[in-house]
């Protein structure tokens, strides 16, 4: 005499139940990493234009070479710049028109760089 099944033996529930199990614990570190790569993203974006902004006020003459938005920390370094080419008359590029190289770098709270912007320009 056979026995006729009605249903699924505990065994078959239970593998259903660990393959569930994995899919949903898969499924939430997936989550849980593209939550931390966007928010990495959104920080990294708000850092280069809070970098563009204070290269933006270095160029018009403001002179604030550190300052702090919300979390994130700027400095602002200068320094003469020789560009090495020669002129004429043994003056080089750099004495003729002086240049002075620039470099912005913005820092989240724990003093990690997000991000360097960097630019030559005539000094003033």
């Amino acid at each position: 005499m056979s026995r006729k099944s009605n249903g699924f033996s505990l065994v078959e529930a239970l593998v259903a139940l660990a393959i569930i199990a994995a899919v949903t614990g898969a499924l939430a570190n997936t989550i849980a990493v593209h939550a931390r790569t966007r928010a990495a993203m959104a920080q990294r974006r708000t850092a280069l234009m809070v970098a563009q902004s204070a290269l933006a006020r270095v160029a018009t003459g403001d002179q604030a070479d550190d300052g702090q938005s919300g979390d994130l920390a700027w400095h602002v370094e200068r320094e003469p710049y020789d560009a090495g080419g020669q002129v004429g008359a043994g003056q080089t590029f750099a004495t003729a028109v002086p240049l002075e190289h620039i470099s912005v770098t913005v820092e989240d709270a724990t003093h990690h760089s997000l991000v360097t912007l960097q630019t030559i320009r005539i000094m003033r």
